[in-house]
């Protein structure tokens, strides 16, 4: 049994004991009519003492104990993730909406998930998300108070971001201590933080507002015509952009928690609109990618120093969350029922799902969806299944969502198990 398991188990044995008012008393009049010592009526009185101290604590301390800063560079026993064997077996939760208890399929899992409302402060309108956490060790989600979370591949460290985005530091949370396990100070606010493909480095997307803001209250920056059109991206067609409060990116190391030198990105060079426009990591985890919003338009690439960048080797533009099959023979198609999938080196298309969306890829003939409840008289009325690529066999992995739109709805966030 691991310290974190032998100390749920007393938590969950003090909620059930019931210490009189009394104990201490009753205790020494034992001690009296058993006509003890001196020396073992102490011995006694300190045993009881030491044990209501020790059931005290148990039944008040909290889940989630406040993070605490512990200065300087700490270690962080991060290590590579490496791809096991995929795990065949399913969990499902189709009772709880949103889950409480852990959902995954094959090499992926629900590692967090959020519910979104509107909030306005100030006169402006924020998209505001309350993230819930997976405990590996329970396997339920359990509520955070974080503005920002990502998992780590292999489910035991998360990077955190506190609300009120953006934020001047970092923490490396240890999911099964639940504990901070280092704070990473930056000297540009960030909004976004994503794990590498191998689980020991971060980007981190710095803001000089807030990154959720609605559309309506930013005041947008119009940028020129021609600013997609640059000597390091000559291939970009120019067109009208919007300027973006974004300002630039780090490039964090988990294991000695430290941020290296701040990459400052001109906020017009990108063909997104959206306020959040956060960086993420190629595939090979050698540079830093910004996904295009324009259906069929290449992804923008920096290396790790901030220069604009030709695409790794290999790259595939993709049109879904799924994209390339673990084995890369197989591309996941755009959103949109029926959905499909192409063999990559023939564009044939080896199947039809009948789901809305290609989230993520269970293994290599299986795909976590979003599909339609019942005969899907509501795109929104969704949830999660597990599909094969035939499209043949799907098997339910969520409670279907009453409607996907309205505030209050959970978002799912896979992460390699």
């Amino acid at each position: 049994m691991t310290p974190r398991m032998l100390k749920q188990t007393l938590e969950e044995w003090s909620r059930e004991v019931h210490v009189p008012a009394d104990l201490a008393d009753r205790a020494l009049r034992r001690r009296s009519r058993l006509r003890l010592t001196r020396f073992a009526g102490a011995v006694s009185c300190a045993a009881v003492v030491a044990a209501v101290a020790l059931l005290v604590p148990l039944v008040v301390a909290p889940r989630f104990a406040p993070p605490v800063d512990t200065g300087g560079s700490p270690v962080v026993p991060v290590q590579p993730y490496r791809q096991t064997t995929p795990a065949q077996d399913v969990l499902a939760d189709t009772e709880n909406s949103p889950p409480e208890t852990m959902i995954a399929a094959g090499r992926v899992a629900v590692s967090a998930y959020f519910t979104w409302r509107w909030h306005t402060d100030a006169e402006r309108r924020l998209f505001d998300r309350t993230w819930y956490l997976l405990d590996p060790v329970t396997s339920r989600y359990e509520k955070t108070e974080w503005g920002w979370v990502d998992v780590a591949p292999g489910l035991r460290w998360a990077a955190v971001l506190e609300k009120d985005l953006p934020v001047r530091r970092i923490g490396i949370f240890d999911m099964e201590t639940r504990q901070v396990r280092a704070w990473v100070p930056v000297d540009h606010p960030v909004g976004g933080v994503v794990w590498s493909p191998d689980g020991t480095r971060l980007v981190a997307t710095a803001y000089d507002g807030s990154p959720d803001l609605d559309r309506t209250s930013v005041d947008e920056r119009r940028c020129p015509a021609t600013a997609a059109a640059t000597p390091e991206n000559p291939g970009r067609p120019p067109f009208q952009m919007i300027s973006t409060s974004r300002t630039g990116y780090y490039v964090v190391d988990a294991a000695t928690a430290t941020a290296g030198d701040f990459h400052a990105v001109d906020p017009c060079l990108t063909d997104n609109s959206n306020v959040r426009r956060d960086f993420r990591w190629s595939d090979d985890g050698t540079l830093v990618q910004e996904r295009s919003a324009v259906v069929r338009r290449p992804d923008a690439f920096y290396d790790l120093d901030g220069r604009p960048h030709d695409a790794p080797d290999g790259y595939v533009l993709t049109e879904s969350q799924a994209g390339v099959s673990p084995d890369g023979t197989l591309l996941a198609g755009r959103d949109g029922m029926p959905t499909k999938v192409t063999e990559l080196s023939t564009g044939k298309v080896v199947g039809r799902q009948q789901v809305l969306q290609l989230r993520a890829w269970a293994d290599d003939r299986r795909l976590v969806a979003l599909g339609c409840a019942g005969t899907c008289g509501s795109e929104f009325h969704n949830g999660l299944v597990l599909v094969s690529v035939d499209g043949r066999t799907t098997v339910p992995l969520s409670a279907y969502r009453k409607n996907s739109q309205q505030p209050e709805a959970w978002e799912p966030m896979f992460t390699l198990r």
